[in-house]
């Protein structure tokens, strides 16, 4: 009579399956364990290669453990490693925020870089949404940034703010001679004078004169 063992080990992996690692982590082993129905618990003879697992690339790896009884009897499982990506990129604007604008002039766009964990610089990835910058109106525009990586995770949006403003100061042209000769006893004559302002144009109604520094009846001008 032969008394023989024919029964294969049984490993039983430890953690998940699949194992998941974000890209560029390091890689974590979870272990087995394994089991014999005649040499009992054998989990310190698993042989485990995880060589094909590269963390610096997204994919999907295997990890082979294997297992021989004290009669030779292998047994093996493989546990599946999916490296992924998912962190978001990041935006840094260029410049400063908030930019300012001189009401009428062209809008000059400062740019922004983005970088990303595993793609590195994206900056040439970048989206920028400026429509609503109206340089012909004084006010405060968003200007937003947006970005995603290969990956498809999307970058928490940025924006810059851009003040239009005016810091131009009109111009007063006087009408009539300067300066003006009056004849001593004669009512003075206001010549006048027009304004014309950069953003809000024609402002001669806006015109304050103050004349009252004038004494005809003196003859000593202004």
């Amino acid at each position: 009579v032969n008394v023989v063992d024919t029964t294969i080990p049984v490993i039983s992996l430890t953690g998940a399956n699949p194992q998941t690692i974000e890209v560029g982590s390091p890689y974590v082993e979870l272990g087995a364990t394994a089991s014999d129905n005649y040499d009992g618990d054998i989990s310190g003879s698993i042989v485990i290669d995880a060589t094909a697992v590269n963390t610096a690339v997204v994919g999907s790896y295997a990890v082979l453990y294997d297992v021989a009884d004290a009669n030779g009897n292998p047994g093996s499982a493989i546990r599946t490693v999916n490296v992924v990506d998912t962190t978001a990129p990041v935006i840094t604007l260029v410049g400063a925020n908030p930019q300012t604008i001189e009401v009428g002039s062209a809008y000059v766009e400062l740019g922004a870089t983005a970088s990303d964990n595993y793609d590195g610089d994206i900056s040439g990835s970048i989206v920028i949404d400026a429509t609503a910058v109206n340089t012909a109106v004084v006010g405060s525009y968003s200007v937003a940034y947006d970005v995603a990586d290969a990956n498809s995770n999307v970058a928490i949006q940025v924006s810059r703010t851009v003040n239009v403003v005016d810091t131009t100061i009109p111009v007063i042209a006087l009408t009539g001679a300067n300066p003006q000769t009056i004849e001593v006893g004669s009512p003075y004559v206001e010549l006048g004078a027009t304004a014309s302002d950069n953003y809000d144009g024609d402002i001669t109604g806006s015109i304050l004169t103050d004349a009252t520094g004038v004494n005809t009846d003196r003859n000593s001008g202004v």
